[in-house]
């Protein structure tokens, strides 16, 4: 089969024909890849702020239809519409069991033994699997807890942005930081994450959500169809912190950082209220450093690190999935370009200059 495989930091993706087991284990599952979103994590790879052994597929937000299920699977079947999800989870751990499964302490539960054949491979060698799901590919095998079955109503190219840029972004804004009525929200970063925060304010019925972005077509694009009540354009405003300030009648309840630039802690932090919490839910960087002024911390704000919108996947995913179909969840404003395989390159180039919402790779017509 294909799949993008980047082979070395700073190197364009490069299409390459690559192998999957022929036998799975009895707890794994072979999916057709339908769609797979770009996303900023998957960038991070590719410019080095995330070291992760070469070679390597990336995509860890995809979605398809069953063509396998391993011996011991027996709540999924062949022909089964579903999203694979990067919160891969073992079950069992003392996270596991407290129901925070994107806190799963054992993930080498859910990945092949030592001296088992590799889930992706090329020639023999190992290609590395991102997040044990490798979505740039034409096909997946995955652990069972990697996938969600879906109302096979839901359209698959959207469905696989659920995964983590809807997952993570409502989730954030609804499960971690429970937004309430009448809140003032600040999202920092309008992109495929910061939009669903958006959402997810909005969701949860908050009074003032405001979108901070440098892109005049994303804030547009959070004020018309994600609920953002309003927008702050950082290349034209100089103190974003201080106009927040104003509309909000001295700083805002919950700020979100979805850019995963460390300064922007600083701006979150200046923009929040006496009392309120700044969340961190962009991806930093392996060597990334945080630093604020104390002064912050005694004004009783507080600074929180966010992992996947604490998705649940098998009971939240359907969920989302439910409340697209009601009409209630935004999707398709969010999914901008669609193109094959052979165009991904063309999409990550987007992606680094922050071009449109969600670009999805497709790789199978979808119905």
């Amino acid at each position: 089969m294909r799949a993008a495989v980047l082979f070395s930091p700073h190197e364009p993706l490069r299409i390459e024909d690559v192998e999957t087991p022929a036998v799975l284990e009895p707890h794994e599952v072979r999916v057709a890849t339908a769609a797979v979103g770009l996303c900023h994590s998957d960038l991070h790879v590719i410019d080095g702020r995330v070291a992760r052994p070469m070679p390597i597929v990336l995509g860890h937000e995809a979605s398809g239809i069953v063509s396998e299920v391993g011996s011991a699977v027996a709540d999924v079947a062949v022909g089964d519409h579903v999203i694979a999800c990067f919160v891969v989870f073992c079950g069992a751990c003392r996270m596991c069991r407290a129901g925070k499964p994107a806190m799963c302490q054992d993930r080498e539960a859910t990945m092949r033994g030592r001296g088992a054949e590799p889930r992706l491979s090329q020639h023999g060698a190992e290609v590395q699997q991102w997040t044990n799901i490798a979505g740039f590919a034409e096909e997946m095998v995955l652990h069972r807890n990697a996938v969600t079955v879906i109302d096979r109503r839901m359209p698959l190219d959207l469905a696989a942005m659920l995964g983590c840029a809807v997952a993570t972004g409502v989730g954030s804004a609804r499960k971690v930081a429970g937004v309430s009525e009448g809140d003032h929200v600040v999202v920092i970063g309008a992109g495929g994450v910061g939009l669903n925060v958006c959402q997810g304010a909005a969701l949860a019925g908050a009074a003032t959500v405001i979108a901070i972005d440098r892109s005049e077509e994303r804030l547009r694009l959070a004020q018309e169809r994600f609920g953002a009540t309003h927008g702050i354009n950082t290349s034209v405003v100089a103190d974003a912190a201080a106009t927040v300030r104003a509309l909000t009648d001295g700083g805002a309840d919950h700020v979100f950082e979805a850019v995963g630039v460390p300064g922007l802690i600083g701006l979150a932090l200046d923009a929040t209220a006496r009392g309120g919490s700044v969340w961190a839910v962009g991806v930093f960087g392996d060597e990334a450093e945080i630093a604020f002024p104390a002064g912050h911390l005694h004004a009783g704000k507080g600074v929180q690190g966010v992992r996947a919108g604490s998705l649940e996947p098998q009971k939240d995913l359907p969920r989302l999935v439910e409340e697209y179909l009601a009409g209630r969840l935004e999707l398709d404003a969010l999914a901008g370009r669609r193109i094959p395989l052979e165009q991904i390159n063309d999409g990550i180039a987007d992606l680094e200059a922050g071009v449109g919402a969600r670009t999805l790779v497709v790789f199978q017509p979808i119905e």
